[in-house]
């Protein structure tokens, strides 16, 4: 535990020697984050390094999951509309409050944080209109390597990685058992 700990600081340390020398002006850090506890450590990481920089935090999450917009419900559903309108809004109500608690947490760490909720489509899509539109430094993705956590499509970061104005780096998050 002990050696984790060192390990922690050292890698803060040159974390942040790496940033005040590649990185000098005001810096904009996109994340993409699922909203788990789990990416937490990534809205934390990400502070860490826009932080000295009196840089911002943009945080990007889509709500749903599946790659598919759902402006109705699916034929399956059709009967039960009214009540599928209903969940869909109060799973987005839920969502919404969970990115802003981490804009919060960023923003109480001395960040400016600032949030986007997309509605539920394809993910890369949503992450390069924000970081065209937001002109970012650097792109992070958080992954988990479990077994049991969704798994980031390679495709869809190769896209990102590929279409992206700025760097993407992949953070690797603690599993959720940890929390």
């Amino acid at each position: 535990m002990r050696a984790n700990v060192e390990f922690l600081v050292l890698a803060r340390t040159l974390l942040l020697l790496w940033t005040a020398s590649m990185i000098t002006m005001a810096s904009t850090i996109l994340a993409v984050t699922d909203l788990t506890s789990a990416s937490y450590k990534l809205v934390g990481f990400a502070a860490l390094i826009a932080g000295p920089t009196d840089g911002e935090v943009v945080l990007v999450s889509t709500y749903g999951g599946g790659g598919v917009r759902r402006s109705e419900p699916p034929p399956s559903m059709r009967d039960q509309a009214d009540g599928w309108r209903d969940r869909v809004e109060a799973r987005l109500r839920q969502e919404g409050q969970l990115l802003e608690r981490q804009r919060q947490w960023c923003s109480d760490r001395g960040v400016r944080c600032r949030a986007e909720l997309y509605e539920e489509g394809y993910w890369p899509d949503y992450v390069l209109q924000s970081a065209q539109r937001s002109h970012v430094d650097l792109i992070l993705v958080g992954i988990q390597l479990t077994a049991g956590a969704d798994q980031v499509n390679p495709m869809d970061i190769q896209r990102l990685a590929t279409d992206a104005p700025c760097p993407v780096s992949m953070v690797r998050l603690p599993s959720l058992t940890t929390f």
